[in-house]
Order: structure tokens, then sequence, then C-alpha cells
């Protein structure tokens, strides 16, 4: 635990996204349309995936994960450590939950909880 975890790279196209870091770095890859996802395989950890954005945005573009036993208990450290919650605790269906949260400095990194 508190460790990173996973790793969220935007994209517009997923099928450009995985010819590219697939030709590239050699990743692998599972679609998971119910969620408009595509997890990547790196090799050693963390792995990631893909998430699909509109328009790319010019800072804040990967999300980083930091795996906790439980994000509510995480959330209450982080607010009482001075950062800020962007994203409240969230399920992710079959999977687990992942809330969003500031630094004291305004850093923003991820959570994730595994179900």
């Amino acid at each position: 635990m508190n460790h990173f975890g996973h790793i969220e790279i935007p994209t517009n196209d997923f099928k450009i996204a995985k010819k590219f870091f697939g030709s590239v770095f050699g990743w692998t890859f599972q679609d998971v349309p119910d969620i408009d996802y595509v997890l990547f395989r790196a090799g050693m950890k963390p792995n990631g995936g893909f998430f699909k954005v509109k328009k790319m945005l010019k800072s804040g573009q990967v999300n980083v994960y930091i795996e906790v036993k439980s994000i509510s208990a995480t959330l209450k450290k982080i607010r009482s450590a001075g950062g800020s919650i962007i994203i409240k605790k969230t399920v992710v269906k079959n999977m687990g939950w992942f809330a969003m949260f500031t630094t004291p400095d305004g850093c923003h990194l991820c959570l994730w909880e595994r179900k």
C-alpha cells in the first residue's frame, strides 16, 4: 500500500495511442468498452490506462494513482495536512474506488482503493 499503482494518460484516439505506445515501448492493451477505457500493461508496475478527452489539456495531463487501503481514511489525513479534495471517493464498476486531491501547493494526484 501507499505506492504508485496506476497511471492514466489522456488521448483523443485509443487506436492511435495503442499504436504509438505499443510500437515505441512494446506495451500491451485491454479494451474496457463499458467504461470507455483502455488498460495498458507496461511490464513492471505501475501499469495504467488511457482515458479519452475531446481536447488535450495544456497541464495536468497525466493522472498518477497512489494505492491505499482506505480512501476515506486517507482523504481525512489529506484534509488535516492542508490538502484539498477535488473528486470525492467514487466507485469504478467492479474494480474499486478512486478520488482526486491536491497537495497544499496545488499538485494534483489520485488515490486508488481495490475492491
